[in-house]
């Protein structure tokens, strides 16, 4: 799979944590290519934050968009392409 170029945009507590309010990266184009990417940038605790390496996917409290859409609503196998955008929120909090 050729390298794709994508851009990051962090959200909320990520955005705060990390000091970056987006980054762009290059991967595979796949999710957990997209993933290992940024962590080499913002380091193994990324990773740790948004992916769950045993089961091989994103967290399920981390809301991950991908051109504005959620990906718990796209079907099959996500293959990102050049130019896409893609929004990583935290788990949400409040009261």
């Amino acid at each position: 799979m050729p390298n794709v170029s994508v851009k990051i945009l962090l959200f909320a507590t990520f955005r705060e944590k990390y000091h970056l309010k987006e980054l762009m990266v290059e991967c595979d184009g796949s999710l957990r290519g997209l993933i290992e990417s940024a962590s080499k940038i913002l380091g193994e605790e990324f990773l740790n934050d948004v992916y769950e390496k045993e089961r091989g996917k994103i967290r399920e409290d981390i809301i991950f968009m991908v051109n504005g859409r959620n990906i718990k609503d796209l079907k099959g196998n996500i293959e990102l392409k050049d130019s896409d955008v893609i929004a990583i929120f935290p788990p949400l909090a409040g009261g």
